[in-house]
């Protein structure tokens, strides 16, 4: 890919491969409002062009493994089998572990059935619940080994939510896959799941109104201590990770 298609192409698959061409239409008008952005009047355009150049070939390689698990969930709508599961685990091996729920919260298998993370799940429910068919939904659960992201989606019964399907991983591990780990910082719900290099910012990172932002445009900067970071928002459903990277 050429030097100018290459960065707007990722953006479009980043947004638009989890939500579907049914939402893009939404995601313009909510995202992309007539009228130059703050962003948009703060960069010159030949300088957004670089960095979500350098962007998107840092997180090129974990994120495009990312959609791709989210659409092996978005297709899958009843109980999967053992073998479905370690084909799942084969193929995204930063994945930690597989769990299936029912609608009461109970665990039904986990794959593999001695993780080293023992979740709970409990930050799913109850909005897990009420999870349209083909959408996934992502949550934080913290634990004494650190956070841990899990993805899920629904399993239905007579067009009824039956179950959960529940994916989830370190993000450290997820991160370790990029070009260049310690450049990048990763938040999730609003909390530095990765700092990078910048642990000294994380505290102020997480003081950050991420959630306000992104209710408005999925990038933009963000200045902290004298520093410049661009930050792009990946759609995970109607959930959000974000990734900065320190403008040059």
């Amino acid at each position: 890919m050429n030097q100018f298609i290459f960065p707007v192409f990722l953006l479009l698959v980043l947004t638009l491969s989890s939500t579907g061409c049914a939402r893009f239409m939404e995601l313009r008008d909510r995202y992309w409002p007539s009228g130059p952005s703050e962003y948009e009047m703060e960069m010159p355009r030949k300088d957004i062009d670089r960095i979500e150049k350098r962007l998107a070939e840092n997180i090129y390689p974990m994120d495009t493994q990312l959609s791709s698990l989210l659409r092996r969930l978005s297709v899958r709508d009843d109980y999967p089998s053992l073998q479905w599961k370690e084909n799942l685990a084969q193929s995204f091996t930063w994945l930690n572990g597989i769990t299936v729920l029912d609608a009461s919260e109970n665990i039904l298998s986990r794959y593999p059935e001695e993780g080293i993370k023992q979740l709970d799940f409990a930050p799913l429910f109850p909005r897990a619940l009420d999870l349209p068919l083909g959408r996934t939904m992502l949550e934080l659960e913290d634990t004494p080994l650190g956070p841990e992201i899990i993805l899920a989606s629904a399993v239905y019964q007579d067009f009824r939510i039956d179950g959960l399907i529940a994916v989830h991983f370190d993000p450290r591990s997820f991160i370790a896959d990029s070009n260049d780990p310690d450049d990048i910082i990763m938040i999730c719900k609003d909390r530095v799941v990765w700092p990078g290099q910048y642990q000294d910012l994380q505290e102020k990172l997480e003081n950050v109104h991420w959630s306000e932002l992104t209710r408005k445009k999925i990038r933009g900067r963000v200045k902290l201590d004298n520093r410049d970071f661009f930050w792009f928002a990946r759609a995970v459903g109607q959930d959000w990770i974000i990734y900065l990277l320190k403008v040059h």
